[in-house]
């Protein structure tokens, strides 16, 4: 596709706009009651999920017109598709990264770091454009955008148009399908651990870090559901030794410390009192929460905690 047409001096950022609109639109519907609508919270996370990390990404990494593709105009085509490897990449990397944190693989945290990467890599890209010549840069200016719109309705791309549209709707109407038959499914959206402070009450943060060993300490352990038949599983504790090798961890002893049935309501949540003894002494060991649904042998969650335990 050859490049789009700019003037002299102007930064083409329709497509980083998009992107950051994406990103606001994500934030909105996971931290609000919007996200209670599963089919929206579909439509508008899947794509953005699929493409928004990774166009940023590529945006940063190629700022000229001619580098993501053949030819020296932007290649779309050749940029959707690097973005598709790239959210792929930038998802992996947030899963790993997370799960070695405090806060596990959840929705709400993988939501919030995929934003601020996301965000990071548009303003890296932003500045990068504004660096090279005007000739080349990459991406769409608002005006470009605004004309080829409006000269496609009222030229004679109106068919195109209308079959573009097409298109969209039945693309809208799969993903509201999967959004549809994937509502059927067991879905603990929350599965959280919770710290204990000075008053004894349970807050966010406050978790403990040194431990003694044979001495008692405790969390508080949260499950909620959105299900239609709610929750019935069981919550288990260990004390693990791992052996970090890259991204890779390897569990080499481990120490159980007991387990509780947890039962919740639909679109209820409840947090449970656990009181660990840890006899395993050492440092950087991981105290690791499992929750499973009952009759599963495979964990469904995981939360844990990184903390040292001394005699």
């Amino acid at each position: 596709m050859a490049a789009v047409e700019r003037d002299d001096g102007v930064v083409p950022r329709a497509d980083l706009l998009a992107v950051v609109a994406g990103v606001a639109a994500v934030l909105t519907v996971a931290f609000t009651p919007l996200g209670e609508w599963r089919t929206l919270a579909v439509v508008v996370g899947l794509p953005f999920v699929l493409l928004g990390p990774g166009y940023a990404l590529v945006s940063a990494v190629f700022p000229r017109a001619g580098d993501a593709g053949p030819g020296p105009g932007t290649s779309w085509i050749a940029r959707l598709v690097l973005s598709a490897a790239g959210s792929v990449v930038v998802i992996a990397v947030v899963g790993v990264a997370l799960d070695l944190t405090v806060w596990g693989f959840q929705r709400g945290p993988v939501v919030v770091a995929l934003a601020v990467l996301t965000l990071s890599a548009t303003a890296i890209a932003w500045y990068r454009r504004k660096q090279v010549p005007a000739d080349v840069r990459a991406g769409a200016t608002v005006a470009t955008v605004r004309a080829r719109t409006r000269a496609a309705v009222a030229g004679d791309g109106a068919l195109g148009v209308v079959m573009t549209v097409l298109v969209v709707v039945v693309a809208a109407a799969g993903v509201a399908a999967v959004a549809a038959e994937s509502s059927s499914q067991p879905s603990v959206t929350e599965f959280y651990v919770l710290g204990q402070d000075e008053s004894g009450d349970l807050v966010a943060g406050s978790y403990p870090t040194a431990l003694t060993a044979g001495e008692p300490v405790t969390v508080g352990i949260g499950v909620g559901t959105t299900q239609a038949a709610g929750f019935d599983g069981t919550v288990a504790a260990a004390l693990e030794r791992v052996r970090v090798d890259g991204e890779s961890a390897t569990v080499t002893e481990s120490q159980p410390l007991g387990s509780f049935d947890v039962a919740v309501a639909p679109g209820e949540s409840t947090v449970r009192r656990h009181t660990v003894r840890p006899s395993m002494v050492g440092d950087r060991l991981r105290l690791t929460y499992r929750l499973y649904e009952r009759g599963s042998e495979s964990p469904f969650r995981r939360v844990q905690l990184w903390v040292s335990v001394s005699r």
